[in-house]
């Protein structure tokens, strides 16, 4: 659990450059710049803004398609699930329950959220989904008493969700279930009774990525299919282990930290492969730590925490050309990165 002290969540102005009205966020993330961790927003010409400040410790930013931003704070001595508008205003809780509420993550429409919810007594953990508008509230249970730590994802068409939860043996397994809490399936046992970690939805909703606990100081990027159960091993003659892989949004595409490239086997770069396994890349390349790796909304470029700088900062690599930038430079740390939907591009 973090350690979060007194929120005071206010819009902040803008920062040095900082346009007077600044288009819709395509990046939100925390950043330790004023000592507290705060959550700032980045737009599309480059433009940065705090949105909370104060004392106190604000995380898991999560952007919708509009722009609001659901992130965790503290409130009456626990961890809640906030919403706020763009400009970082209005804040306010979507849930009335007296659980510690964390990791937020945005149906692509931007009308339903999913948090989870652990009643601090039992420390039994749900998922929650909201409907920010109606609150109607659909609670999913699981066979274990935890649930996360990383947050739901969502198929495009907001149908389907993929999460980690504990099955009944309290090993962590990839669970899928409907928006309406119907058609709950584990599916990742089977594979791997060790358990998994990482576990993201394809944007179509037909696969989970995932990763599997195989022992031998390795771990493997698994896709299985939703329907069939059918599991394939991406990654099945390397030694070396992979975390956080995560889905382009024409599902076509994985983008993963590996410690595959480093002989000691202990430094992760970004990589990227197709979903059959094919056109395998080393994206960043670089003899210090990169981590995180998260699809731009436009497709063209990965973004990821690095700490190349000597502290942790955020990067982005063209997809294409390989050209790698820092998004900002300072002496602090940015981390935890959301990026804005891609739906909201299309409309």
């Amino acid at each position: 659990m973090l350690p979060f002290a007194a929120p005071m969540v206010r819009a902040a102005g803008p920062t040095a450059g900082m346009a007077a009205t600044p288009s819709l966020a395509s990046l939100a993330y925390v950043s330790l710049r004023s000592g507290d961790p705060q959550i700032w927003v980045r737009d599309s010409q480059g433009h940065e803004q705090a949105l909370t400040s104060g004392r106190g410790v604000y995380a898991q930013p999560a952007l919708s398609a509009d722009g609001r931003i659901a992130f965790v704070a503290r409130e009456a001595g626990r961890p809640v699930v906030q919403v706020m508008s763009a400009d970082g205003s209005g804040p306010q809780r979507v849930s009335t329950g007296a659980d510690a509420e964390m990791a937020p993550s945005w149906a692509p429409d931007g009308r339903t959220l999913a948090f989870y919810a652990m009643d601090l007594s039992s420390g039994t953990t749900v998922l929650r989904i909201v409907d920010v508008q109606s609150r109607a509230v659909t609670t999913i249970k699981v066979p274990g008493k935890s649930m996360g730590p990383a947050a739901a994802s969502w198929s495009a068409d907001g149908k389907r969700l993929c999460f980690l939860a504990q099955d009944e043996k309290a090993r962590n397994q990839a669970f899928v279930v409907q928006q309406d809490g119907s058609g709950l399936k584990e599916l990742s046992s089977k594979f791997a009774p060790r358990g998994a970690a990482w576990a993201e939805l394809s944007p179509d909703g037909t696969k989970v990525v995932w990763v599997a606990d195989l022992r031998e100081k390795r771990s493997h990027l698994i896709i299985t299919e939703v329907e069939s159960g059918k599991s394939v091993d991406l990654t099945a003659d390397v030694l070396a282990s992979h975390e956080s892989p995560r889905w382009s949004a024409d599902s076509q595409y994985i983008a993963f930290s590996s410690t595959r490239d480093d002989p000691d086997g202990a430094r992760t770069d970004v990589f990227s492969m197709k979903s059959d396994g094919s056109e395998l890349r080393n994206l960043s390349q670089h003899p210090s730590e990169d981590f995180d790796p998260k699809w731009s909304s436009d497709g063209r470029h990965v973004i990821f925490v690095s700490l190349r700088s000597g502290t942790s900062l955020l990067y982005q690599v063209n997809v294409q050309s390989g050209k790698t930038e820092v998004l900002a430079q300072h002496a602090s740390h940015d981390m935890d990165h959301s990026v804005r939907p891609v739906a909201m591009l299309a409309r």
